[in-house]
């Protein structure tokens, strides 16, 4: 009896803690709409360094152009559809060390968690950009 009572325990916690994890693949997630939820994030918090102001923007990067925020940055994408963990954008601005988060702790303001979630969703459902929504560079 008491072997049983051991292994009834530790199954009882797995399940119950899987009954209130979120899905692993973000395919049950509704999906995130760039000209809606990506893009307001990207133009509030990004763009006055990685937009079209030329004098203004860093390390060469721009995020209000598909291409240019596609790009490959010397060996790993700013952008891996499907792969947040491997896309140079959500891992900066989710980083936990100040010193890689994007925005720069110096500018005064940082996306909330359900921003992060929008754009690690909208990565790891595909990063679907418009074709036809692009400013001109």
């Amino acid at each position: 009896m008491q072997a049983r009572r051991s292994f009834t325990i530790p199954l009882a916690l797995l399940v119950a803690a899987s009954v209130g994890a979120p899905p692993a693949s973000g395919q049950d997630e509704e999906k995130v709409d760039y000209l809606t939820q990506v893009k307001p994030i990207l133009e509030a918090f990004c763009y006055e360094c990685h937009g079209e102001d030329r004098s203004r923007r860093e390390a060469d990067l721009r995020l209000d152009i598909k291409e240019l925020a596609f790009k490959d940055l010397g060996g790993f994408p700013n952008i891996a559809p499907g792969d947040p963990a491997d896309s140079e954008l959500y891992i900066r601005v989710s980083s936990e060390f100040l010193e890689m988060r994007m925005p720069p702790y110096e500018a005064g303001t940082q996306l909330n968690e359900e921003q992060i979630e929008t754009i690690r969703l909208w990565i790891l459902q595909g990063a679907e950009w418009p074709e036809d929504e692009e400013t001109d560079g």
